[in-house]
């Protein structure tokens, strides 16, 4: 995947996305390439927590009690919560989207 400012420009990055990648790899090593792929795939393994937490949410729903349903809703509203901020979800978005309209 050839990556640089100019594609990521054009694919939706503002200059500020940029930059926050720059940093990142400037602190933490590694290159541009390497964040866009840790990004696109923590965007998926945040898609899949998310519609885990759903089903589970529908089980309780379909099959638990009333107090298992409101405890269970504020536990996965919180595990819904931890996996979507633990990243940031737009750049990951961006960089999953990135990575899969780049596919070599």
């Amino acid at each position: 995947m050839k990556v640089n400012e100019v594609n990521l420009l054009q694919s939706g990055f503002s200059s500020t996305d940029i930059q926050k990648i720059k940093n990142n790899t400037e602190k933490y090593g590694g290159s541009i390439d390497d964040t866009i792929q840790d990004l696109a795939n923590r965007f998926v393994i945040a898609t899949f927590v998310v519609a885990g937490c759903l089903v589970v949410f529908i089980l309780l729903v379909l099959f638990g009690s009333a107090e298992s349903l409101f405890s269970g809703s504020i536990g996965l509203l919180c595990g819904t919560a931890v996996a979507i901020f633990v990243q940031p979800p737009v750049l990951a978005y961006k960089a999953w989207r990135f990575k899969r309209l780049n596919r070599n």
